[in-house]
């Protein structure tokens, strides 16, 4: 099977890849992009019934029950070992990645043991989503491979945010824009940005980014229409352009050198990277607000929660009432501590914004959709002249910018 035929991976019994090794690099990053949408823990992770038990503990709330959730989770649509078999293919392949292959990209501080890594990685990081899916019902196993996925919070960490979620004075907002007024905002930052970038609206509860499909799309709701206040609008439109503008970075990166665009769809362990730097340009662009820094904190807190309970069922409510005791309404509590039961990585937000806080240098991170060590990678191959090239949408232009300056 040619790699494109992982597209049909569902109708192939027994997949065995048929890997060009002259070009593994071109190779590697389609079966990346292909994978992603069907390795993703987006696409395998996720509880059914959120709602229904939502609706049921906000009414029994008010008796202060001891509730404890009856979540069902979503099967992983695909057969577990083939796809496992797939990605330790890919792996494989990986690892015969040569150096006179980037010669051919010009490369010149990078060598084939970099990139042999940066492949491994990528396809180890699918594996561990696709057993996420597969043992999401086992608290124990579940636990364990969030820990090998996302860093979890510190105690120091958490007793800053502690202090902070006390001391912040949230506000009340009006909510009156649209899915409508905010996709005309993001085109609007695309255009300045001067990117060419996709906006959808979607009946979701949450804005996302798509990458390899250069698409970003608006939350009209889930269940009911979705408003949104001047602030969060503003919030959102800095946050969700900057997924977008490290996507576009990564596609251009290695245009010249004719490298794939795999920087702006997944590299290795980037997540954490990633949301952080969404907040720092929060910061930077003055659309940081205090019920966002609130809910930033909040999370983290929660996540530490349950990353030291010892059963989530029992101390399901403890949770909750931890978090409501902090400023959380009850349905707020409940989405955070069910999400975090999904995939326990809300502590990656904070802790994200804390790395780029106190980063000398930020072009780096701005290349494509990269964690901090990769930056120093690519860093070093931009000022050698090498393969990749500085970022297309650059610092100034990102950070430069407030919407105050166009009230």
């Amino acid at each position: 099977m040619k790699v494109q035929g992982l597209r049909q991976l569902e109708s192939v019994e027994n997949p065995s890849i048929e890997f060009d090794e002259e070009n593994l690099i071109e190779e590697l990053s389609t079966a990346a992009k292909i994978l992603k949408n069907k390795a993703s823990w987006t696409k395998n992770v996720g509880i059914t019934n959120k709602y229904e038990e939502k609706q049921r503990f906000l009414e029994e709330w008010d008796g202060k029950p001891d509730f404890q959730p009856e979540f069902k989770f979503k099967q992983i649509k695909y057969d577990k070992e083939k796809v496992l078999d797939v990605l330790n293919q890919c792996q494989e392949a990986a690892g015969k990645i040569t150096a006179e292959e980037l010669e051919r990209y010009g490369a010149e501080t990078l060598n084939e043991k970099d990139f042999q890594e940066f492949f491994t990685q990528i396809f180890e990081q699918f594996t561990l989503f696709i057993e996420l899916g597969a043992n999401i019902e086992s608290f124990e196993d579940w636990h364990e491979l969030c820990g090998q996925l996302w860093t979890m919070p510190s105690e120091t960490e958490v007793e800053r945010s502690k202090q902070e979620v006390k001391s912040i004075e949230k506000e009340d907002l009006e909510e009156k824009l649209t899915a409508d007024d905010l996709k005309q905002m993001f085109e609007a930052e695309f255009e300045r940005l001067g990117i060419e970038y996709e906006v959808e609206i979607r009946d979701v509860g949450g804005c996302f980014n798509i990458p390899e499909e250069r698409k970003l799309i608006v939350a009209r709701g889930d269940g009911e229409e979705r408003k949104f206040s001047r602030k969060e609008a503003e919030m959102l439109t800095v946050h969700e352009t900057f997924h977008s503008v490290r996507a576009y970075n990564g596609y251009m990166a290695g245009e010249k050198s004719g490298f794939p665009d795999i920087l702006g769809v997944d590299t290795p362990f980037y997540d954490q990277t990633e949301e952080g730097g969404a907040i720092y340009r929060e910061h930077r662009t003055e659309a940081s607000y205090p019920n966002q820094r609130f809910d930033y904190h909040l999370k983290r807190i929660v996540a530490y929660e349950i990353h030291n309970c010892e059963n989530y069922q029992q101390d399901f409510q403890n949770i909750v009432e931890t978090a409501v005791e902090y400023g959380a309404s009850p349905a707020r509590a409940f989405t955070l501590v069910a999400r975090n039961r999904e995939v326990l990585r809300h502590q990656i937000y904070q802790t994200g914004y804390e790395e780029w806080e106190d980063k000398e240098e930020i072009w780096p991170l701005l290349i494509g959709k990269i964690n901090h060590e990769w930056a120093e990678k690519l860093k070093d191959e931009v000022e050698a002249g090498g393969m990749f090239q500085e970022p297309s949408v650059s610092e100034e232009q990102l950070f430069e910018f407030s919407f105050k300056d166009q009230n």
